[in-house]
């Protein structure tokens, strides 16, 4: 058995998540997302990267729990939480496509969420539900948004979803626009639980023809190497 972030991607036939680029994370139930991301975030600081965590349903102590990061972590000023975050219209601010908007920093309304400009990696998490009453062409453009900042500031987006909060439209338009989609989905076969992971797009690999198994353990998630793709 092998364990995320780094070494599951490879295992499965792909690289590693490339930089600069906006992905969309899904799943149908459950919070296995949450576990990927924890894992992340943990290799991100090792390496010394600046990471923004939006978090739409957890405090910023939650957060920190959750993620198993000490709390002194919350000093270092390339990790920034925002917990309980539903300050769209700041976040819609930044994501204007006038140049001159986003770099004048004085007229943002939230001094942490300035950091996003500077971050190595941006995490929304849920995206959902924080553009859950937000129209189709909202969403779109802040996608657009997302997917210049990422090439112009060289920025990763991981937007985090519960799959069917947001229509189904919508939800294709999202993973369209999405440089790349990573998929955990669960069935139910009489007692049994399985999992699998799915990744219909990613830069710079060809789309996996098959849904890779894997569990969900004390150490995070598992993936047997027997089922190696290619």
């Amino acid at each position: 058995m092998v364990y995320l972030y780094v070494s599951m991607l490879a295992n499965i036939g792909l690289g590693d998540i490339p930089d600069n680029v906006v992905l969309f994370v899904e799943e149908d139930m459950g919070d296995v997302k949450s576990v990927f991301v924890q894992m992340i975030v943990q290799e991100l600081l090792k390496n010394m990267k600046k990471i923004v965590y939006l978090s739409t349903a957890r405090s910023c102590e939650e957060v920190m729990s959750k993620l198993l990061i000490s709390p002194s972590c919350t000093e270092n000023s390339n990790f920034v939480v925002l917990g309980d975050f539903d300050d769209l219209s700041a976040l819609l601010y930044i994501c204007q496509k006038d140049e001159k908007m986003c770099t004048d920093t004085e007229k943002m309304p939230d001094p942490l969420l300035r950091s996003i400009l500077d971050a190595d990696v941006c995490i929304i998490d849920t995206f959902s539900y924080l553009f859950i009453e937000e129209d189709t062409g909202t969403i779109k453009e802040v996608l657009n948004s997302f997917v210049n900042m990422s090439k112009k500031n060289k920025t990763t987006f991981l937007l985090l979803s519960d799959m069917g909060i947001l229509t189904d439209r919508t939800e294709r338009i999202i993973r369209s626009l999405a440089d790349g989609i990573i998929q955990f989905r669960t069935e139910y076969a009489g007692s049994k639980i399985n999992r699998y992971i799915n990744i219909p797009k990613m830069p710079g690999n060809t789309p996996l023809n098959r849904m890779i198994p894997f569990n969900v353990t004390g150490k995070g998630i598992s993936i047997d190497t027997r089922e190696r793709v290619g």
